[in-house]
């Protein structure tokens, strides 16, 4: 029998994907694959497989809203960063990635969560928020070069916040390695440990900012001495302000931020 699979796509990118979408496709014809690229179903009732195609954004959209997903997850690149995707796959090929669907190998991977948002990648309070804003006007540059055509600005205004009296100019926990399509702030993370990566950097002067811009970008900071790193399962972490956190790609304002982390919450198809 035909695997029954329901294949969930962007629908802000519906356009943009619809040749990838056909290729995928053509290449199934021993599976029975239903496309959703508009509305999404209520429910994966029905279904042995579940692939979703799209970016960071997409993927934290189908976690939060198939929360108790238990059927096998395969993640298709299609988005501005493509973060959690490159921790799974890296840089392979369309056709090595396809093999990977089509084998169906699986494993459990953790999952984040904040006050009551999931999240696969992690979590930026504060400056990361200000970015994603001024990303939304420059979506159309991808990769590394948006983040900093959008982080530069941020870099220069963004004034620092307190943390339980603390001064703090950023604070990061998460899950996966990297965000905004390649800047590796926790070269270090796994997504298999049970555990969420934390790091804490302390006010730094405008030049400072933009001097170690390129090398945060690289994962080469983790020895700098104004950054703190740490490892959490819970955490609470307490503002002076109300503050814009990016959550994979997403916003949430709060001026405190509740974590914890769900081992092992998702089956994803891994590669061959």
């Amino acid at each position: 029998m035909p695997k029954k699979v329901t294949f969930l796509i962007n629908p802000h990118k519906q356009q943009e994907l619809a040749s990838y979408v056909s290729w995928v496709l053509n290449q199934c014809p021993t599976h029975q694959i239903t496309v959703f690229d508009r509305d999404w179903p209520f429910t994966l009732e029905g279904f042995e497989e579940v692939w979703v195609m799209g970016g960071d954004g997409t993927f934290n959209y189908f976690v939060n809203r198939y929360p108790t997903c238990s059927l096998p997850i395969g993640l298709f690149k299609g988005g501005t960063g493509n973060d959690f995707y490159w921790k799974l796959f890296g840089d392979c090929s369309r056709e090595a990635h396809l093999a990977s669907m089509l084998a169906g190998v699986t494993g459990r991977f953790d999952a984040g969560q904040v006050n009551e948002m999931l999240f696969l990648n992690g979590v930026g309070i504060g400056i990361e928020g200000e970015v994603l804003r001024s990303m939304e006007a420059i979506r159309h540059i991808k990769g590394g070069l948006g983040y900093y055509l959008a982080a530069i600005p941020a870099l220069f205004r963004f004034k620092h916040y307190r943390i339980s009296g603390l001064p703090v100019f950023l604070c990061m926990v998460f899950n996966s390695s990297r965000a905004g399509g390649g800047f590796h702030f926790f070269p270090m993370a796994s997504v298999e440990d049970g555990e969420l990566d934390m790091m804490i950097c302390e006010p730094l002067p405008v030049w400072k900012r933009l001097f170690y811009m390129p090398i945060i970008q690289s994962g080469k900071h983790v020895g700098l001495p104004f950054l703190r790193f740490s490892r959490v399962r819970q955490k609470t972490i307490a503002c002076d302000r109300v503050l814009r956190a990016q959550v994979d790609g997403e916003v949430l304002e709060s001026s405190t931020f509740e974590f914890r982390v769900l081992p092992a919450k998702f089956e994803f198809i891994k590669p061959l």
